[in-house]
């Protein structure tokens, strides 16, 4: 009886404190293996219709998250024509979570090798984009708030791998209250990003603490979508100001 009474013990403890694997594709939702798979035989699908030849799709893992009774895997797809590697590939930010930011040994619009050592002391938001992207465009002018309201708190840097010459064409047509660090085409591949917009925070020791793609748009009443406050970058600076 007492080995039963043990064993049964056993089980309990193990059983509370086991983890469910999910996959997220926002940081929000919530799939399982079986949902995740149905979403990357879609995207293959739809990709090897318009490419007319046979594409494929992996998951990049973004970011993990581990809760008490899960491991949450924040993913995006990579998709190409060469057949990937099997099982989960991490990102290169995700491995930099938590650890000194690379220094960003880049140009200027002016012409000038940027100081990374301007960043100490502050956290820091660097947005990474495009000239041509839409979503990148779209949230600027959200963007342009989140610096008003921040001011000299914050330090504000935008990333492309554009040459000068086509980030200062856009800029007069566009307003985008960032310092802007241009050619970073190999930076940009160092880290991985494939995907824009994407926003990394730094804290004020110039640690990566977080990855987050663009705003997100909000669907009005009419079905149309709608840029969003970008409340959510808003709380993750002031986390990293106290």
């Amino acid at each position: 009886m007492k080995q039963l009474l043990l064993l049964l013990s056993f089980v309990g403890f193990t059983s509370l404190f086991a983890q469910t694997e999910y996959y997220s594709t926002d940081g929000k939702n919530r799939l399982t293996e079986e949902e995740i798979a149905v979403k990357q035989t879609e995207l293959k699908e739809r990709f090897t219709k318009v490419m007319k030849k046979e594409m494929f799709v992996s998951l990049k893992v973004k970011e993990t998250v581990t809760k008490p009774d899960s491991i949450i895997y924040v993913v995006g797809f990579d998709i190409g024509d060469k057949k990937p590697e099997a099982g989960l590939k991490k990102s290169p930010l995700e491995a930099l979570k938590g650890n000194a930011f690379p220094a960003m040994s880049l140009q200027t619009l002016s012409g000038e090798a940027f100081d990374p050592a301007k960043l100490n002391g502050k956290p820091t938001l660097i947005n990474f984009w495009f000239t041509r992207c839409a979503p990148c465009i779209d949230e600027m002018p959200v963007l342009n708030k989140i610096t008003e309201e921040f001011k000299d708190e914050v330090n504000f840097v935008a990333v492309t791998y554009e040459k000068p010459e086509a980030v200062t064409a856009f800029l007069k047509k566009h307003a985008f209250e960032f310092e802007h660090l241009v050619d970073g085409q190999a930076f940009i591949n160092e880290l991985g990003i494939q995907n824009y917009p994407q926003n990394l925070f730094l804290d004020k020791e110039g640690k990566l603490q977080f990855v987050e793609g663009g705003i997100a748009y909000n669907r009005v009443e009419d079905g149309e979508l709608k840029m969003g406050e970008g409340t959510e970058i808003v709380e993750k600076l002031r986390s990293l100001l106290e």
